[in-house]
């Protein structure tokens, strides 16, 4: 019987000094915790997503809502609480993640114990906002930027339907700039263009990249998002930084945004 991964969120950050391990997934086919785990220099309830891994494509993945979850800053250990209205959710209390720290997760989930350990990639400034004008009053976004990096691009803008009443439309997407072998390459799936009106505002958040997180995403991305859906955990492709009997990624980002109206 196979066993299949949710998606995990990429909206996250990194790992420094860590070894990525091709550990792979169990060819027994044994459910193994997937950890969805991120700390970013916003300071805000940082959260850490636990799950399971799952029978069957069109099914969900099974939440993990009986476990101790834990962060260490080489200082200070910080409990995680669940948030019982969204169930496999953990949050700190508002932490701020910093730069040159080592961190710690650890998980203890029915007598089994689960580490990874995490530090940042230094942050780097927004390229400037570039965009192409496609038709009149219509524009498209492109993506510029050329530092190994993750960045959530959200667009908003208000508009009236036909009866004229007002409305916030929204459209997302991430890119990846990744480095392949020496070379800087930005990757975005195969989906629809990012396009909105003038007078749209462009909100950037930009996620700095370790090199151990770049070759998660590579290979995530090439097992989920490039191929769509979920994917066949037995085929064990996903790196991971967690220990064994866990997979996903744990990741520490410094996090630069910006807001810019297209006139």
């Amino acid at each position: 019987m196979k066993k299949f991964l949710p998606s995990l969120l990429i909206a996250v950050a990194i790992l420094s000094c860590e070894e990525v391990s091709d550990q792979g997934l169990n060819p027994k086919d044994e459910v193994l915790l997937v950890v969805d785990g991120k700390l970013t220099s916003e300071r805000v309830r940082q959260e850490i997503k636990l799950s399971l891994t799952f029978d069957g494509l069109n099914d969900e993945a099974p939440p993990v809502t009986d476990a101790l979850v834990v962060i260490n800053d080489e200082r200070t250990n910080f409990f995680l609480s669940h948030d019982d209205t969204r169930p496999g959710v953990y949050q700190t209390d508002t932490l701020q993640a910093l730069f040159d720290v080592l961190y710690t997760l650890y998980i203890l989930h029915e007598g089994n114990e689960y580490f990874a350990f995490a530090t940042s990639a230094i942050g780097t400034p927004l390229p400037p906002l570039t965009v192409n004008e496609i038709d009149t009053g219509l524009f498209e976004y492109v993506h510029s930027e050329t530092i190994p990096s993750m960045t959530e691009v959200r667009v908003t803008w208000d508009e009236n339907d036909a009866l004229g009443v007002p409305s916030t439309q929204e459209v997302e997407a991430f890119f990846y700039t990744l480095n392949v072998i020496d070379i800087t390459k930005t990757f975005a799936p195969d989906k629809e263009l990012l396009t909105f009106p003038e007078g749209a505002v462009v909100h950037r958040r930009k996620f700095s990249l370790t090199e151990g997180h770049q070759n998660f995403l590579r290979s995530f991305l090439a097992e989920v998002d490039w191929r769509g859906g979920g994917f066949d955990v037995a085929a064990g492709n996903v790196l991971t930084n967690l220990s064994e009997g866990a997979v996903g990624y744990f990741s520490v980002s410094m996090v630069v945004s910006d807001s810019i109206v297209v006139n």
